[in-house]
């Protein structure tokens, strides 16, 4: 009877037993070396010629992957097997999405040639990033920084206005950080740019800075090269200034703690700068019909001839707020951001009503806002866990 090739998770344990995943909950494991993939990629393959020869069934068991059988399936693993294996040997990083458009008709979907990565990493016991397969970056990154990649070249994120985008992780060699004095994480591409065209990293009271930004929620590339600049220098402060609105209190949560795919890319060092309830509280107090009447021309974040900052939360942004409560249960109660963050959407909940970043800069000015909360979060006249 035919014996199935199969390879086990993870893959330091005998290959000929297989173990299955549930899904994505099992943590990232070590680094391993490039002569470390390529002898499992090359045992593995080894085995299925050796099943071809012995005229064997043909099976490659991938955590969490159904048990159904297809022959496109097993020519889409042996494929990603083949360019990893090909990556490491020429000494290249590929992306899921390059994979993908070269391959489009075998994959079908971006999806499909995503999710096989993730889990033939899995399978192989390495993380995505051991395979020499990372997801194409949408990160950008502005400021006073260079980067050393591992062939020499440096990438300089001070030269262009509208920012770099943000190298993967494992290219880095060198960070110069020296002339940092803060980094701050903006969830707009928009307002990334904005405060780019300004310079505002260079511009900044508080001294250079830097500006990164991932489009939204958190990549894998952007949240690695945080981390990276965290081990680099652990006393350099990180700040993130989202909506006040519940994906905003939510793509923080993603930057401190991980998301649940990947829960070690979570940057433990990184503060919440805004938007918060205060932050809207006292621009209404300041708007107030009262304050407008003795109010005299400004261009502070307080200015009364700003366009009102509110609007009505949705039905999904409820549902979202207390999705997001549950999840802040996780990293404890003694810690004090979690508890912030609950307190904040529990606030949010009440009044019914959410803020965006653009409103900052219809209020007076931006930079004179940034100016002011950064100033205060570097000297620690605010708490701030």
């Amino acid at each position: 009877m035919p014996q199935p090739t199969s390879l086990n998770h993870p893959i330091n344990q005998p290959l000929d037993t297989v173990a299955r995943s549930p899904g994505f909950t099992t943590p990232i494991p070590t680094t391993h070396t490039t002569a470390d993939v390529i002898t499992k990629i090359e045992t593995l393959l080894g085995r299925v010629l050796d099943d071809i020869a012995n005229k064997n069934e043909l099976c490659i068991d991938v955590v969490a992957e159904s048990r159904s059988s297809s022959a496109i399936k097993f020519a889409q693993i042996i494929l990603i097997l083949q360019l990893s294996h090909d990556a490491h040997v020429a000494n290249e990083i590929l992306t899921k999405r390059h994979i993908y458009y070269q391959h489009q008709e075998l994959f079908g979907t971006q999806r499909r040639a995503d999710d096989l990565v993730d889990r033939l990493a899995l399978t192989l016991g390495s993380s995505r990033d051991d395979l020499h397969i990372v997801a194409a970056s949408k990160g950008l990154v502005a400021g006073a920084l260079k980067v050393t990649l591992q062939d020499e070249s440096i990438v300089d994120a001070s030269v262009p206005e509208t920012g770099v985008i943000i190298p993967p992780a494992r290219t880095i060699q060198r960070l110069d950080t020296s002339t940092l004095r803060w980094v701050l994480v903006v969830e707009k591409d928009a307002v990334f740019r904005s405060l780019c065209s300004s310079r505002y990293w260079q511009t900044s009271l508080c001294g250079n800075g830097l500006l990164v930004t991932a489009k939204g929620y958190p990549d894998d590339l952007t949240c690695a090269f945080l981390r990276l600049l965290l081990d680099k220098d652990q006393r350099l402060p990180m700040m993130v200034l989202v909506d006040f609105d519940p994906d905003g209190v939510n793509i923080f949560r993603c930057y401190k703690y991980g998301s649940s795919r990947q829960n070690s890319l979570g940057a433990t060092g990184v503060h919440w700068l805004g938007i918060k309830s205060r932050h809207i509280l006292n621009l209404r107090g300041a708007a107030s019909p009262r304050s407008q009447q003795n109010a005299m021309p400004s261009t502070a974040i307080t200015s009364t001839n700003c366009a009102d900052p509110v609007a009505y939360l949705t039905f999904r942004d409820r549902r979202l707020a207390k999705g997001t409560l549950g999840r802040l249960d996780t990293p404890g109660d003694d810690d004090p951001q979690a508890f912030e963050l609950r307190k904040e959407l529990q606030v949010m909940l009440m009044l019914g009503t959410k803020a965006e970043i653009e409103w900052l800069d219809e209020a007076g000015n931006l930079a004179t806002w940034l100016d002011t909360e950064i100033a205060q979060f570097l000297h620690g006249n605010v708490v701030h866990p």
